[in-house]
């Protein structure tokens, strides 16, 4: 740094002594008149503001150099350089108007100077000035035509000129100095299509693929317009070409696939996709989302479960440690409720990376559907601390401690998760109807049905809720009318439930209405193949209050022989009495 200012220093004492050193101009014998002399003092004053103008932008001060230079070709109308120079400035100032003009002048005084050239012909082009822009760059391409830059950037400008024929026809020359080229046959083809010329845009993707016989991606193109244009044939034989070619591409196997697919031959389809699925040179995460984009495009047809699963496990033994390819292939087990290999395969994705949310959750609905109340509750403890904030784990956890009649966990969770629940009343009122059944489950009426309101007032269609609600009031005798509305309600929702049937018939037995209730509870039993001991003695109690005795005790021995039914149950048969 200190060399440089020392030298800078030399040449700013330097220049003075150059510019006074140069003589006044020589006109032979005779003296120089007055208005030569003066011009001469015009040009070293000029000289002299050019290289005070030039010291102020670098030392970063544009508005004074602008001034200066613009006193500069004041003095000194034909200082080329200090048009130029103030055109670069105008620019940087955004005032492209002046800039242009500036550049323009530069050029006028030295049409030969490539460099004034460029940058009036570029800023012709920001100008949106491609008239003017082109006859720059045709000068310059006349004067190099072996310049590839000028002739791609004089091909640009007929096409902003809607002139494409030209520009084909510079494409055409570079060709014919280079040879076929993928860049200039890709432009033509383009070009070409972009004037509807389709046969034409075919030609030049049929040249270049010609010249590049071995080139995969250039067939593949070429196999792709083939199929746009309806040649399905040659967009076959194109395939196999590139198979023959370049057996280990990764891709052909796909894209043949993709054609299958749009011929309707689903069964080829999924054998080339297979084939391409088990190349370990794609990527994973490029055959899922094949994989995904593929299905969904297919649409449903017979046998489609059985090809997921068998490509989901065609990923997972070529990637077997990608935990996206894992959540994949766990998905599709339990699309065919392969529960527990599909829980292996997702507790296995969580070793390799935990932090995927959706796989935890899988893990915990897994654990819910095998009834495996010990697992959820661990699993969902685990999934808790990792995702303080995502409700399901919550809900799971007060599900699996309600199971295990960890009724004050089970609350705690609930009560917890649910202020997680953001814009989903659906899952507010299951939030809600869960925790009314743990606490009836301890024997907390009141915050029960607190709760079922809570959960009714999400979802007032919730039929489970309103059965539970219903035949919870109906079994401490408590607002029958209103349970009877709820019982009637949830049968509407749900007919032909046998379970909300009972319930309903339940009601009416508490109010007193045997004869609706039995005709009830005989629905429930052609409804109910295999009635729990509840529903058997229901239906002896009813019996025993329209007074047939001798079948209400036939009724609650099959009760007791089908299980655990009241705590009256075994007196009942016993003593062949009733009990309440």
């Amino acid at each position: 740094m200190i060399f440089f200012k020392i030298k800078y220093l030399v040449l700013l004492l330097l220049f003075p002594l150059i510019s006074s050193a140069q003589e006044i101009p020589d006109v032979g014998e005779r003296a120089p008149d007055q208005a030569e002399a003066q011009q001469f003092r015009n040009k070293q004053k000029a000289e002299a503001l050019f290289f005070e103008a030039n010291k102020a932008k670098i030392t970063d001060n544009p508005e004074k150099a602008i001034t200066l230079f613009e006193e500069c070709i004041k003095e000194d109308a034909g200082n080329d350089a200090a048009w130029y120079e103030l055109a670069l400035l105008y620019y940087n100032d955004s005032d492209l108007t002046k800039s242009v003009l500036h550049a323009k002048k530069a050029w006028e005084l030295d049409p030969e100077n490539t460099w004034y050239s460029l940058t009036l012909a570029g800023l012709y082009t920001n100008n949106s000035q491609p008239d003017e822009a082109l006859v720059i760059y045709q000068g310059l391409y006349a004067s190099n035509p072996g310049n590839t830059d000028y002739a791609l950037e004089l091909a640009n400008i007929w096409l902003q000129l809607d002139k494409p024929l030209e520009a084909i026809e510079i494409f055409n020359k570079l060709e014919s100095i280079s040879g076929i080229n993928e860049e200039y046959s890709m432009q033509k083809h383009r070009i070409y299509l972009a004037m509807g010329k389709d046969k034409k845009a075919l030609e030049e993707l049929e040249k270049l693929a010609k010249a590049n016989p071995a080139d995969s991606r250039i067939l593949s193109l070429l196999a792709e317009f083939y199929i746009v244009q309806g040649m399905d044939e040659k967009a076959l034989n194109t395939y196999q070409q590139i198979q023959e070619v370049d057996p280990g591409n990764p891709y052909i196997n796909i894209s043949l696939a993709d054609y299958y697919r749009t011929k309707g031959d689903i069964k080829k389809a999924t054998e080339a996709l297979k084939t391409g699925f088990a190349n370990p040179y794609l990527d994973a995460n490029t055959k899922v989302q094949i994989m995904m984009t593929y299905y969904s495009q297919m649409g449903e047809y017979e046998g489609i479960e059985s090809d997921l699963l068998e490509l989901s496990g065609i990923l997972t033994d070529v990637h077997p440690n990608e935990p996206r390819v894992l959540m994949l292939r766990g998905e599709m087990l339990m699309m065919t409720e392969q529960w527990q290999e599909a829980l292996e395969i997702f507790r296995k994705a969580n070793t390799l990376d935990p932090g995927k949310y959706q796989v935890w959750e899988n893990i915990l609905r897994i654990n819910a559907i095998k009834n495996d109340s010990i697992m959820l509750a661990t699993e969902s403890n685990q999934a808790i601390e990792l995702f303080p904030v995502q409700p399901m784990p919550y809900y799971f956890n007060g599900y699996a401690n309600y199971m295990l009649k960890n009724y004050d966990i089970a609350i705690k969770s609930l009560t917890t998760g649910v202020k997680f629940v953001m814009d989903n009343n659906a899952l507010l009122a299951d939030f809600y109807s869960l925790t009314g059944d743990v606490f009836h489950a301890a024997k907390k009426n009141t915050e029960s049905y607190s709760a079922y309101e809570s959960a009714l007032k999400y979802n007032s269609e919730n039929a489970a809720v309103l059965n539970n609600y219903a035949y919870y009031l109906s079994l401490a005798n408590e607002n029958l009318d209103k349970a009877l509305q709820m019982a009637e309600k949830a049968n509407l929702l749900s007919p032909d439930n046998a379970t909300y049937l009972d319930t309903w018939a339940w009601v009416l037995y508490k109010q007193g209405k045997y004869d609706k209730a039995l005709v009830l509870m005989e629905k429930v039993l052609q409804l109910d193949k295999n009635p729990s001991a509840d529903v058997l003695e229901h239906y002896g109690d009813i019996l025993y209050r329209l007074n047939r005795m001798e079948e209400a005790k036939a009724w609650w021995a099959k009760a007791l022989e089908a299980g655990r039914g009241s705590e009256f149950l075994e007196s009942k048969v016993k003593n062949g009495k009733f009990y309440e």
